[in-house]
Order: structure tokens, then sequence, then C-alpha cells
């Protein structure tokens, strides 16, 4: 394929462009901070009731996490139990919970939770997730998991969640969310939210765990394109999420 020349004046031009016009210089991510502030905080009726909705996704996830054969599942993330709900309607008889960092998510869940679910939405930071549970009664789980969650958190409380899901889980961590498939998309990833109101944090997941104690493997799977609705910012069409990673544990 013809490629010009990275010295070429059209190359050049187009670096300049994209590296000192107004976007980049001008419009910088939002710390961490007012990220966690604004989940924390939503409270919105029509936000709760978007995030309730089923998706075939939810589906595609709840129809994997059940195929484990799990007798108990953690969510990272929840937010009203959406994701949950859907893994019930899989394997009723798996005790399911989820760690949420907003209270007002929590109660909304718990208060429209259909009849017969015994999923228990907790309300907490997913770095502080063994915590949550121990104060809970609850002692591991059999699967963590995430699902467009740890895409909104830093590096720093990532990390803390990775390592409390390497700790509490016994057969799999699973997280559907925005993974760099290549060294190159990881970078344009980090560079994205460094340089736009964006509050996605790109991650190579695989990478994370595969180096980890009492890890036996880890599974990159694409999420099927039927059931990955793309949206646009602007003249941008994103995925939120783009793979499912299994993490099994040994």
């Amino acid at each position: 394929m013809f490629r010009l020349p990275s010295f070429h004046p059209k190359v050049l031009l187009w670096r300049a462009a994209t590296n000192i016009g107004p976007l980049p210089v001008l419009v910088r991510a939002r710390e961490s901070a007012v990220w966690q502030d604004f989940w924390r905080t939503e409270r919105s009726e029509a936000a709760f009731l978007d995030y309730a909705k089923n998706t075939p996704l939810r589906d595609w996830l709840a129809n994997y996490c059940a195929g484990l054969r799990p007798e108990s599942v953690v969510e990272l993330g929840p937010n009203v139990g959406a994701n949950l709900q859907a893994i019930w309607r899989s394997d009723r008889n798996i005790k399911l919970y989820g760690v949420e960092l907003n209270d007002n998510a929590v109660k909304w869940g718990m208060q429209h939770m259909p009849e017969g679910c015994g999923a228990k939405l907790l309300t907490g930071s997913m770095a502080d997730v063994a915590g949550v549970l121990e104060r809970n009664g609850i002692e591991g789980a059999d699967v963590v998991f995430s699902c467009g969650a740890t895409m909104h958190v830093n590096d720093e409380i990532f990390a803390a969640a990775k390592q409390q899901a390497l700790k509490l889980a016994r057969k799999a961590i699973i997280h559907v969310e925005y993974n760099a498939w290549t060294p190159a998309e990881l970078q344009n990833g980090r560079n994205w939210r460094s340089s736009f109101l964006s509050d996605r944090w790109v991650r190579d997941y695989v990478a994370e765990y595969e180096s980890m104690p009492g890890v036996s493997r880890v599974d990159c799977i694409r999420i099927p394109p039927e059931i990955n609705v793309a949206r646009n910012i602007g003249r941008l069409w994103i995925n939120d999420m783009t793979a499912m990673i299994v993490v099994h544990r040994n």
C-alpha cells in the first residue's frame, strides 16, 4: 500500500494540525476525581431507566458467566444491576452481588429489582471491593466481572480493583471493556483521553493479567459486532466496549 514518508510536507502539516491545533491544546481531559464525583452523584431517573434496559450484549455476557457454573458472582460497578439481572435470568441459582460507587443507583436498583431476583447491590468503591464484601459477610466469589465500568477509573483505582479481584475470584475474572488490541491502539487511546473530554481509560487487559500469580490463561474474545452497537461523537463513531477478557484462575 502506498504510504507517504514521515518527512513529507503533507505528513508534517497533518502532525502540526493534530498536535498543535486548538483541540489538544485548549481542551484537556478532566481529572479522575471529577469523573468519580460525576458517577458517585448521578441521580437522574431517566439515566437509571436507561441503565436498567436489557440488551443483547448483556445477555451474551450473562450466558457466558452462567456457563462457567459459578455459585457466586460479584460485579464491579453494576450501576442499577441490569447485568446481574441478566445473569439471574440465565441461572437463578447463582448468588449475585454488585459493588457500586453511587448510593443513589444502589437504592434505585434494589427498589426496582425483579420479584424473585436475589441480587444484592452494595455501596462502595471497586478499589475496596474486598472490604465491602467482608463487611457484608461475603467471602469471595467464583467470578468477579465488570462491564463498561473499569474503563471509567484511573490506573490507581484499577490497580487496586485488579489486585482485589485476583484475591477474591476463585474461577475467573471477566472484563467487558474498551480493550487495546495493539500497542498502537493503546497509545492512541491514551492520547485521546489526555487531549479530549473523555472519561475512558483504555487498557491492554491481557497484559494486565497474563503474568499475575494464580492465573492459568487469559482469553480475549471479540464482541460480536451485531450486538456491539456503535454511537457517535460528532462525526466519530465509537464502541464503548471492544472485547471480553476472561482471566482463568488456577
